[in-house]
């Protein structure tokens, strides 16, 4: 990408870089298997809709068990599976990156950006390969930060976010990729 590129991408941004030092702020300072203000902003931010009563309470109370010992992808990915018997990478990562902001978050557009392929939702073999696709998505993170490109990206978003200290490296190039999805 190019610096005017990039640029554009953070400037598109700037309201979800918002919302998430709002949820990232909060974060510690409220139980959020109890607080709804927290839950309909992490809810808003992440697109999460249309889950059972349940799914929302098991959901929010792994995230505040997670506070002091934050789970990986992998932990949260199978406590949701056992638990609540649904196959939730995308939810999974983002639970997992909020907790460790140094983790990346599964969607529809890190998985065209990182060239991985999600498991079929029918396969017997879904959670076992959802784990390997994401290990996939962090190294190339790691890559793509060690890159004259990544480097960039978090260069220019440094210089345009005030608050660029208080988000991760991988956050920055993932606000960036979200603004030049095809």
């Amino acid at each position: 990408m190019r610096k005017d590129e990039i640029i554009a991408a953070i400037e598109k941004a700037r309201e979800g870089i918002g919302q998430y030092l709002d949820i990232m702020a909060m974060l510690p300072t409220v139980d959020v298997s109890t607080n709804r203000a927290f839950q309909r902003r992490f809810n808003h931010f992440y697109r999460i809709r249309q889950r059972s009563e349940d799914w929302y309470a098991e959901y929010y109370s792994f995230m505040e068990s997670g506070k002091c010992n934050p789970p990986r992808f992998e932990d949260v990915l199978d406590h949701l599976h056992a638990t609540l018997g649904r196959y939730e990478p995308s939810f999974s990562s983002k639970l997992a990156a909020t907790l460790a902001p140094d983790e990346p978050v599964w969607d529809q557009y890190v998985i065209q950006n990182t060239a991985q392929k999600a498991p079929a939702y029918s396969s017997s073999r879904k959670i076992e390969r959802a784990k390997a696709v994401f290990q996939g998505i962090r190294k190339w993170y790691w890559e793509r930060l060690e890159s004259p490109e990544g480097r960039l990206m978090v260069e220019v978003f440094d210089e345009l976010v005030d608050q660029h200290d208080q988000i991760t490296d991988i956050k920055k190039i993932d606000f960036v990729l979200w603004q030049t999805r095809s």
